[in-house]
């Protein structure tokens, strides 16, 4: 069961992302590849950027997280680890650069400043995102009778019980996925005690 897109297809995924990207953007489609990015070469805004992330959700059927994972990786392991005096450590560096695997290493530089870290964010970024939502929601099931899920727009219920089934959060996977990135490096960062559930 795939309530939002087909994941055997990855180019269908990507060409929608791109048709709405472009959209949203006043763009072509041939003006929008994986790489292009947000601020800078599209000239994306805030409120575009809203824009794009609500009709994602609405077309893919999906909860997209609405801090950046920057933002999220200093909640989870601390301001002094991930940013310093403003500036993203290496350490932060080398987070992104895990978790962000779409992105040329090289546009992470050591130096790398808090207000420069939304300028390596591309299109393909948003494509890793909404796979990995729409990746939970395929494994989403009932949790009184193991049913599947099924429903209109953004609300799903349990096709065997009829009990109401949550989206998985955006928020909450990007926590879940900071912290497997973590405990790549070496050494693993140590998540200081923030309440940040990663329940998908």
């Amino acid at each position: 069961m795939n309530q939002g897109g087909d994941l055997s297809d990855p180019r269908s995924v990507e060409q929608v992302v791109i048709e709405i990207v472009a959209r949203s953007l006043e763009r072509t489609t041939d003006e929008v590849t994986l790489n292009s990015r947000f601020w800078g070469e599209l000239d994306a805004e805030s409120l575009d950027m809203l824009d794009i992330i609500y009709a994602l959700e609405r077309r893919f059927r999906i909860r997209m997280p609405r801090l950046n994972l920057l933002q999220r990786a200093v909640d989870l392991f601390g301001e002094d680890v991930i940013i310093k005096g403003g500036i993203v450590t290496e350490r932060g560096i080398e987070l992104m650069r895990v978790s962000m695997p779409e992105v040329p290493a090289e546009w992470m530089k050591p130096g790398m400043r808090i207000y420069d870290f939304r300028k390596v964010i591309t299109v393909g970024s948003f494509v890793r995102v909404v796979e990995r939502c729409l990746e939970a929601v395929d494994k989403l099931r009932c949790s009184r009778c193991g049913g599947q899920p099924e429903g209109v727009e953004m609300t799903l219920r349990c096709t065997g019980c009829g009990m109401p089934i949550e989206l998985p959060s955006g928020e909450q996977l990007l926590v879940q996925d900071l912290r497997i990135y973590a405990q790549r490096l070496s050494p693993p960062l140590v998540e200081v005690q923030t309440g940040l559930r990663d329940e998908a």
